[in-house]
């Protein structure tokens, strides 16, 4: 897995980088636009975390490239105004599983990004019904069948 982040500020990309190579990701950080599209283009991102003010101007194209690249993207965003910008930009990107606050921590970013890494992996792999059915609704769904009584001679019926 390849991760991106973008972040002008060196301690929270730091502390980013570290959680996620911790958990076996291969990551790139980076605080400049050239340099991440750049990643984008090469390498193919699997998690993509921003930080808005960072690239404010090119977010729309960034996400969108980086999407055309792997339809299957993992993007969080991190901004300031949480609503505003779920609500513009949820629409358009499906990537887009997070829109985090700038109070969140680094170790909850991380680990919401992994937590949606395995569930594309695993949504990949299982057809979807089988995700969304459990036990519990099964039985509901499908009442159990009483049993059939068994004949022993198939002409005694006739009678």
């Amino acid at each position: 897995m390849q991760a991106l982040i973008i972040d002008r500020e060196a301690t929270r990309l730091d502390h980013c980088q570290i959680g996620l190579m911790n958990a076996g990701v291969q990551v790139t950080g980076t605080g400049s636009l050239l340099v991440a599209e750049t990643c984008i283009a090469r390498l193919g991102v699997d998690l993509l975390v921003i930080e808005k003010s960072t690239i404010s101007d090119a977010l729309g194209d960034t996400l969108g490239m980086a999407e055309d690249r792997n339809p299957d993207l993992v993007s969080i965003l991190r901004t300031s105004d949480v609503a505003e910008d779920q609500d513009e930009l949820a629409p358009y990107f499906p990537s887009l599983h997070y829109v985090l606050g700038q109070d969140v921590s680094n170790e909850v970013a991380i680990q919401l990004g992994l937590a949606s890494l395995r569930a594309q992996a695993t949504r990949s792999v299982m057809p979807t019904r089988a995700l969304r059915m459990s036990l519990r609704s099964k039985a509901v769904a499908r009442p159990p069948v009483p049993p059939q009584r068994v004949i022993s001679n198939i002409f005694s019926e006739a009678f």
